[in-house]
């Protein structure tokens, strides 16, 4: 008997065939696997950086002498962006959008609370009661190709304890 030496047409086409599909799929699916990659890690630092703004604002406005909230529209911003009052203590405190930034400024220091601000509002949800506030939050963050990832929050509701 002969010795067979080597592969046949046969054996090869089919090796190409499957070569080829991977090398057509991979490509799918590695871009697949990083948009969802993006995504979820957009959504977690998202959720991450609104929750942690609601509990400075929910901490600081809980603080408020009632009578000293006043919610306004500074220029060039979103409807009812911005609140200020005075806290027991005396201190004036400031929450404001300015452009995508959550701004906060306690007696005149001001830090950067977010980054990553889409929108945000303050109502006097009951016209009866200004002793409760209501905080509705829009965080957005930027992935890849200009595509932005947003998760808009439902309103919060803070009730003034002073």
């Amino acid at each position: 008997m002969r010795r067979r030496l080597g592969y046949t047409l046969t054996e090869l086409m089919i090796v190409v065939a499957i070569l080829g599909t991977i090398f057509t799929v991979a490509p799918m699916l590695l871009t697949q696997l990083q948009n969802f990659y993006l995504m979820t890690s957009a959504r977690s630092d998202i959720e991450r950086d609104a929750r942690a703004s609601l509990d400075l604002i929910d901490r600081f406005v809980r603080q408020a002498v009632d009578g000293t909230i006043i919610i306004d529209t500074p220029s060039g911003e979103g409807p009812y962006s911005r609140i200020r009052f005075k806290l027991v203590d005396g201190r004036s405190v400031d929450f404001h959008q300015n452009g995508n930034q959550l701004v906060a400024s306690i007696d005149g220091n001001t830090s950067i609370v977010s980054s990553n601000l889409v929108y945000i509002a303050f109502t006097f949800p009951r016209s009866d009661d200004p002793s409760i506030v209501s905080i509705s939050l829009t965080m957005g963050k930027s992935i890849q190709l200009g595509r932005k990832k947003v998760l808009e929050l439902t309103v919060q509701q803070v009730r003034v304890m002073n």
